[in-house]
């Protein structure tokens, strides 16, 4: 009787688990880079990743009448080192966190992870999907958050995104204010008795007045995907991007235009920025749009299938950081991608960025000037 009841719980726990389904999945993709203008005393030749490295966790839980538990972590780290991505500065997660609920009615989900309006613009407009030198500059001069590691991803949120309706689709995204002590300045990098030394991604190193809010609405049916979003981040900044593709078989157009307006001073009081915004380069210990200042980046390229290998194309153009009297800034790039397999590919990029909005700048790759890039390298994904 007791094998017999043995037997019984051991079937009833394989039919429960043969209901959840768990996934593991990632890219590594190492190359060799060159710039010709690079920090001081920095190499202009380096080994680094060219795509953002990742093991991915993602677990769906079958609850009947249609209803499932979803689940995805994702480990981001740099395979040249062995670290997480920026030297450690970001989180061991940094790609994601989130479990919720899936259904008729959408999908709803909570903790960390990209924006609605981040999560797809970036592969709808970008041939590189924002990977490797020549990638273009999708949302120049917006971070979703400026604590590190933040420059696309918002914490301590709540997702929700509905069901297809014919090809369209609507997300949202929310977050409370985050507030450190009123009239102070964020904490960051200190060690405290008995407690562990805090990061710039800790709690403590953002002061924020504002919620973060995103919404976004994808179309995507046959060859063409057009998506519309807009965000404000916890400081003030608020884009809204228009941006999509069109598949015409023998090649691939991407379009994008943004609009990003600096929030207030007042909102950034006690901000330290962590974060780097997207190839924003004002010189100094930040790199933000400016204090009430308005940035237009428009973005065009094109990939061109060619059996194995693709060829792709790029061009950005924005107004500096959006102070007074910037001065367009604008990348141009190429690059060849050449499939071994359905997992393996090698690629090669040059890119040429013209950078006008420094005037003094000890950092010689942020100076006024012309910086000119180049990579070769090897990818898996699995």
């Amino acid at each position: 009787m007791k094998k017999t009841l043995i037997a019984l719980a051991a079937l009833a726990a394989t039919a429960s688990f043969a209901q959840s389904t768990v996934t593991i999945s990632g890219i590594l993709d190492v190359g060799v880079k060159s710039a010709s203008n690079v920090k001081p005393g920095q190499d202009k030749l380096s080994v680094g990743s060219g795509n953002n490295n990742r093991v991915a966790f993602g677990v769906t839980e079958d609850l009947g009448g249609g209803l499932k538990a979803v689940a995805n972590a994702q480990m981001r780290f740099d395979p040249a080192t062995g670290m997480t991505e920026g030297s450690n500065a970001r989180p061991l997660f940094q790609g994601e966190t989130r479990v919720g609920l899936s259904g008729g009615f959408g999908t709803v989900l909570l903790g960390r992870g990209l924006t609605a309006l981040q999560l797809p613009n970036g592969g709808n407009s970008d041939p590189w999907g924002v990977t490797t030198v020549a990638g273009s500059v999708y949302a120049a001069g917006f971070a979703t958050d400026y604590a590190a590691g933040g420059e696309g991803r918002i914490d301590g949120a709540v997702w929700y995104t509905s069901p297809s309706l014919n090809g369209l689709t609507i997300s949202a995204s929310f977050s409370p204010k985050k507030l450190a002590a009123a009239g102070a300045a964020a904490t960051v990098d200190v060690t405290t008795a008995g407690s562990e030394k805090q990061g710039t991604n800790a709690v403590t190193a953002i002061t924020s007045t504002k919620q973060h809010q995103s919404l976004n609405a994808l179309y995507a049916n046959g060859p063409l995907a057009v998506g519309l979003g807009y965000e404000q981040n916890r400081v003030g900044d608020k884009i809204t991007q228009l941006y999509g593709n069109y598949d015409m078989g023998v090649a691939k157009l991407f379009a994008s235009n943004a609009t990003v307006k600096g929030g207030t001073a007042a909102d950034r009081a006690g901000v330290t920025f962590a974060a780097t915004s997207a190839a924003v380069n004002t010189g100094g210990s930040s790199a933000q749009v400016a204090v009430g200042g308005k940035i237009t980046n428009n973005t065009v390229g094109a990939t061109v299938p060619m059996g194995a290998l693709t060829l792709r194309a790029g061009y950005s153009v924005w107004n500096g950081n959006g102070a007074a009297g910037q001065k367009d800034d604008n990348k141009l790039g190429f690059g060849v991608k050449y499939d071994l397999s359905k997992r393996t590919f090698i690629y090669s990029d040059v890119a040429s960025q013209t950078r006008k909005n420094n005037t003094a700048n000890a950092d010689a790759s942020k100076s006024n000037s012309k910086v000119s890039l180049f990579d070769i390298g090897v990818a898996h994904s699995f």
